[in-house]
């Protein structure tokens, strides 16, 4: 019994010191000038908190260590990448000038881990239209028709064609081009029609211009990617007995330690187990019950059939 106990006090000592320790890098043991020392290295991450490296007194090789100090080297880190980032801009009209107007020469980049200065890529810059509408405008076109004898609207035509779109009649000013007298009047004689012909158009217009360009460079990103603790432990000499007195009584505090950081989780454990044996017990005293009352039942079915050949 006292052999199982010491087994499971052993086995939640060591439970304990896995969760909170971890595994070292490098261990040595030495005497520097009369002092034994246990120098125990470790590599963690910057956000671990040191303090779970710092381990109880413990026994190795007939001396018991203590803690004695600690000293920390951070490990810096620094990457150097290309990175392109792209920008959008909008302007009114597609003229290279008016958008080198709103691009920087270059600009800052900070993404909360790299860092640097991107220089505009002039030969990214592409233009397109950011939508389009319809506008309307009135195509003209004049015409003058000459040396007519009379003024007569049989000399115009009503229609015209201009770069492949018909104009229709939309005015006409008639002139005298010469006279003849007549008696003691002049009066005219030819005339020449200035005709003029229009007709509605429409075409699509950009409402506007989108514009893309790439900024390019090398981004850097500095920091620390982990940090290096060396512990190091004083130890003292110990006798066989002082040895196994503190062992046991270091035992005994682990494992008081380790009661007192996880009680909760072994309180439930140990409910459970309180219910399983209690149900256990509760089934076999259920069955025994059975067995009992079905002996009984059995012992006056004997009964009965004796008397029976008795009669």
């Amino acid at each position: 019994m006292k052999k199982a106990i010491l087994c499971v006090l052993l086995t939640l000592v060591m439970s304990a010191n896995a969760f909170a320790l971890e595994v070292p890098t490098d261990t040595v043991i030495q005497n520097l000038n009369g002092s034994q020392q246990a120098i125990k290295t470790y590599t963690i991450p910057p956000d671990q908190d040191p303090a779970i490296l710092i381990e109880e007194p413990f026994e190795l090789e007939g001396f018991l260590y203590t803690f004695a100090n600690i000293t920390k080297t951070e490990n810096p880190v620094e990457e150097t990448k290309k990175h392109t980032e792209v920008i959008t801009i909008e302007t009114a009209k597609k003229d290279l000038s008016v958008i080198l107007e709103h691009l920087e020469p270059t600009i800052e980049y900070d993404d909360g881990v790299f860092k640097g200065t991107l220089a505009l890529d002039h030969t990214s810059i592409a233009t397109e239209a950011a939508g389009y509408t319809t506008k309307s405008y009135t195509v003209t076109e004049t015409k003058t028709i000459g040396q007519l004898d009379r003024n007569d609207m049989s000399y115009v035509p009503a229609t015209t064609v201009k770069d492949g779109r018909t104009l229709t009649l939309a005015n006409v000013e008639w002139q005298v081009t010469g006279t003849d007298l007549v008696g003691e009047t002049l009066m005219p004689s030819s005339y020449q029609a200035i005709a003029t012909y229009s007709a509605k158009a429409s075409y699509n217009a950009a409402t506007g211009y989108i514009t893309t360009a790439e900024y390019v460079g090398d981004v850097t990103h500095e920091g620390t990617e982990s940090i290096t603790y060396v512990l190091t432990y004083l130890g003292t000499e110990l006798d066989s007995r002082t040895s196994k007195s503190d062992g046991v009584a270091g035992l005994i505090g682990n494992v008081g330690t380790f009661l007192a950081a996880n009680w909760p989780f072994l309180l439930a454990g140990a409910g459970l187990i309180i219910a399983v044996v209690f149900g256990t017990l509760f089934v076999r005293n259920r069955r025994k019950a059975n067995c009992i009352e079905d002996g009984e039942i059995m012992e006056e079915e004997s009964e009965e059939e004796q008397e029976a050949l008795h009669q």
